[in-house]
């Protein structure tokens, strides 16, 4: 097997009977991205960073991963008060990222897919992308945080990032 084939993308397809009877072949790709532009995210008048979008577009197609993880530039995904979110799937995990701003953070994002890209399997998302991660979903067992049962109220500061207060 050469190194070409072991790094470029499964030949793995599916055939799909649509509910008029249709078969579809349908490729099975590795991940996929969804970057929200819905009803926050991007919204400069609001005082929120635009999406870089051109950024996800260039980096996805410029390093080939088309055949491999989908990009859908999406609607609302839901957690508003974070701005500028992604979702990856990848391995069967879900991993949610925040304050995508700016293209370094989305090279960052293109690099740490083409990591699990290469080693087949999800990886815990690395320094550059750690304090942007987060839990959204109760079975995101690959997320960190601690959960709390009970809303804080809007009189509650979150508690300190810092170690020393």
């Amino acid at each position: 097997m050469t190194a070409e084939m072991e790094t470029g993308p499964p030949d793995r397809f599916l055939d799909v009977t649509r509910a008029d009877g249709v078969v579809k072949e349908l490729r099975v790709i590795e991940g996929q991205l969804f970057v929200c532009q819905g009803c926050c995210c991007g919204q400069t008048e609001r005082g929120i960073p635009a999406v870089p979008l051109d950024a996800y577009k260039r980096e996805w197609k410029g390093r080939g991963l088309r055949l491999r993880v989908h990009l859908t530039v999406t609607g609302c995904l839901g957690p508003c008060p974070l701005a500028n979110v992604i979702l990856i799937l990848f391995g069967g995990e879900t991993v949610w990222l925040h304050s995508v701003n700016d293209e370094a953070t989305v090279m960052a994002v293109f690099d740490y897919l083409e990591a699990m890209l290469a080693v087949r399997r999800y990886l815990p998302p690395p320094d550059a992308l750690a304090a942007r991660h987060f839990n959204r979903h109760i079975f995101d067992s690959a997320s960190p945080g601690v959960w709390r049962s009970e809303k804080r109220s809007a009189l509650t500061q979150p508690p300190s990032a810092d170690p020393t207060a």
